[in-house]
C-alpha cells in the first residue's frame, strides 16, 4: 500500500498570524511524533507532559498512570492515517499543563508519497516565528510580543533547548536551520517520553 504525506497548518493559539508552521510528514507516523515535532519545531524544552484532543478522543502518553481520561489513547499506538483525518480536521494539542501553551494544528492536504522520498519526511515546509517561551503563559507571552513589535527590538532572555540563555526575539525563524536538525531533535524528545 502506497503511503500518504499529510501536510498540517500549527498555529500557536492566539498568535497564529505571528507563530505558525507547515510541516509534512508521513501518514504512517504515529500521532506521538507529530507531537514532538510540534514541540520541536516551535523550540520548546519538551520537558513538560502534552495532550491532543480529536474528534472526541484525548490522547495522552500516561507518564505517571495519573491521566484521568476515560477516553485516553496512547499517542504512541495511532498512526496518522488510522484517525479518520480529513482535509479540514483540527486537532487541539496542549503544552505543559500550567501554563496551557495551546497549539492548533490542521490537515490542509493528504497527498500520495513518490516512491523513493520517505527519507524526506518529516520537515518543515513554511513558517513564521521563532516559537514560544516555556514555563510563560499565553497573556505574558503576548506581552512580550506586544513589546517587540513596539520597540522593533527584542531584551527577552530564554533558556534555548541547546541549553544556552540567549536572547529571544518571536522574528527569528530559520527554517533551514531548523529542518537541518529536525529528525535528530524528533528522536532526542522521543527518547525524552518513550525511554
Amino acid at each position: 500500500m502506497k503511503a500518504n504525506v499529510y501536510k498540517f497548518l500549527i498555529g500557536y493559539k492566539g498568535y497564529e498570524e505571528k507563530i505558525w508552521r507547515e510541516v509534512e510528514v508521513s501518514g504512517n507516523y504515529p500521532l506521538s511524533k507529530l507531537a514532538y515535532l510540534v514541540l520541536v519545531s516551535f523550540d520548546t524544552l519538551a520537558n513538560h507532559l502534552f495532550f491532543i484532543e480529536h474528534n472526541g478522543n484525548h490522547y495522552e502518553i500516561d507518564l505517571y498512570g495519573e491521566c484521568e481520561e476515560d477516553n485516553n489513547v496512547d499517542p504512541t499506538t495511532i498512526s496518522l492515517n488510522k484517525m479518520g483525518l480529513e482535509i479540514g480536521s483540527v486537532m487541539k494539542m496542549v503544552y505543559d499543563y500550567g501554563c496551557e501553551q495551546e497549539f492548533v494544528i490542521t490537515l490542509k492536504e493528504i497527498s500520495d508519497m513518490e516512491k523513493g522520498t520517505s527519507l524526506k519526511y518529516p520537515r518543515i515546509v513554511a513558517g513564521q516565528g521563532k516559537g514560544i517561551l516555556d514555563n510563560m503563559f499565553s497573556d505574558e507571552f503576548g506581552e512580550v510580543i506586544k513589546q517587540i513589535d513596539e520597540n522593533n527590538k527584542s531584551e527577552q532572555m530564554y533558556l534555548s533547548p541547546t541549553g544556552e540563555y540567549e536572547l529571544w526575539d518571536y522574528r527569528d525563524f530559520d527554517i533551514d536551520e531548523m529542518n537541518r536538525t529536525l529528525k535528530s531533535d524528533i528522536e532526542s524528545v522521543q527518547a525524552g517520553f518513550e525511554g
